[in-house]
């Protein structure tokens, strides 16, 4: 069986980011956003989707608005609750697929809220990533959101002291991009993950 490394940290930690450092690096990234993104643009679902949430998640073409179904869905744990229910089982139905396709090539998930996920079981390696609130703060309103949104959506989450508690490593998440790649890079090699490339 492949290694199975799970992302965990705060909402706008740079987790994505932490992924797609390890994509580049030869694994498997299964993103959870995109696989989400296919789901709800399918015409059965966004039916559903407009019954529950109204047809104000629509644009002027009929198509789904992700940032004002957004608003709705993340307004009450109720109404994520709802939405999940609506989306998630097909979105695991196909990254449990994309996981048992990838045979020995090793994968890492890049879906939020994975520790509150039945897929948490598949993964074999936690990783936290470790970023301070301001920074976090910031990439948020880069994104667009309105201020304490960002902690809003934090506190409808496991807390980042039980990520913590749970992750096998730590990744700080504190400088440039380049920063992160070379931690992304020192992480890989202690899990053997990382092939250096010949001398010369």
């Amino acid at each position: 069986m492949s290694k199975r490394i799970g992302i965990l940290g705060g909402v706008a930690a740079g987790k994505s980011a932490v992924a797609r450092a390890m994509e580049a690096r030869g694994l498997l990234r299964l993103d959870a956003d995109e696989v989400a993104r296919q789901v709800v643009a399918e015409p059965v679902v966004l039916e559903r989707l407009v019954e529950r949430f109204g047809p104000t998640i629509l644009d002027k073409n009929g198509d789904l608005e992700r940032a004002a179904l957004a608003a709705l869905a993340f307004s009450s744990e109720a109404a994520t609750a709802n939405l999940n229910a609506l989306v998630h089982p097909e979105v695991r139905r196909r990254l449990r697929a994309q996981m048992e396709a990838a045979g020995d090539r090793p994968v890492v998930l890049d879906i939020p809220l994975l520790l509150d996920s039945p897929l948490e079981e598949l993964v074999d390696t936690w990783v936290f990533v470790e970023s301070p609130e301001a920074a976090r703060e910031a990439r948020a309103a880069e994104r667009g959101w309105q201020s304490g949104e960002r902690a809003r959506r934090e506190d409808l989450q496991a807390s980042l002291a039980a990520k913590r508690a749970r992750a096998d490593h730590v990744l700080e998440n504190r400088g440039t991009i380049e920063d992160l790649a070379r931690s992304v890079d020192t992480l890989l090699s202690a899990l053997g993950l990382l092939v250096p490339p010949p001398e010369r």
